[in-house]
């Protein structure tokens, strides 16, 4: 058994992408990938740093994105902020071996005196350990359930994550959003735009008639914090749900439709 964790840079890009990918790939994930690996190469040119990549017997197995909170238009900005985007090791002979932990314990070496704290929303994917109390055993604390964060300093952060994956917040509905579809994804995560490209096909099925505008939220940031960081709306009416949901997904749709 070998295990080696690695610094994502310029020439493993690609092994820290194929991490995530599913046993399908359809051209609309072949597109988020292409606008990640664009997004990692600005990340790494601009901040020199991307993450970690572990490899189990020379198989990239896990993988754990960050970047600093300051380059995501969308979020608080701080300085002293690195945030963890994700951390996934999804290969079966992998797990049980420590990786994640040891990819983490290697993050908070490298990036301590550099910021003050290391942030995180821990997402529930529903296939292993929840990521709150993954990271709760690793020294973070928490804002929110799950909002965590790690203190080098030893202060408290108040202000929880603010990016993208968090669920949208109310939003007052607006004249100009009627009769129109918005569906923001991120550079961070080819499923984001996979979800987008089959929400919008999914409304192009149920209602053709319906404007349908498809945004990088990075690239309109405005827009996206503007409407409540909601990742969908119809008719100015946020979707919590994702199309992988089906019918409690076209359900809500349906809703919106006719309000």
């Amino acid at each position: 058994m070998r295990i080696e964790i690695r610094e994502v840079d310029e020439t493993n890009i690609g092994d820290m992408i194929s991490v995530c990918n599913p046993s399908t790939i359809s051209e609309a994930y072949k597109k988020g990938v292409e606008i990640k690996r664009v997004w990692l190469l600005e990340m790494l040119r601009t901040y020199g740093d991307v993450g970690l990549v572990a490899y189990f017997n020379r198989k990239p197995a896990a993988q754990l994105l960050t970047y600093p909170e300051k380059a995501d238009p969308t979020s608080l900005k701080r300085e002293n902020v690195l945030v963890i985007n994700c951390i996934y090791n999804p290969l079966l002979e992998a797990q049980r071996k420590g990786i994640a932990r040891s990819m983490v314990e290697k993050l908070i070496e490298k990036a301590r005196g550099k910021y003050e704290f290391l942030l995180t929303h821990a997402f529930d994917t529903g296939e292993f350990l929840s990521q709150a109390e993954f990271f709760e055993r690793l020294g973070f604390r928490k804002i929110t359930k799950e909002d965590l964060y790690y203190s080098f300093s030893g202060r408290a952060l108040k202000e929880p994550y603010s990016g993208f994956w968090k669920e949208g917040e109310e939003y007052k509905r607006s004249n100009e959003d009627i009769g129109k579809v918005l569906i923001f994804y991120e550079p961070t995560c080819p499923f984001t735009y996979l979800w987008a490209h089959r929400s919008k096909e999914i409304v192009k099925e149920i209602a053709p008639e319906l404007e349908i505008r498809m945004l990088n939220g990075w690239e309109h940031p405005e827009e996206f914090v503007s409407r409540g960081r909601n990742w969908m709306l119809v008719n100015g009416i946020p979707i919590k749900s994702l199309p992988i949901e089906k019918e409690k997904f076209r359900e809500e749709l349906m809703i919106a439709i006719k309000t």
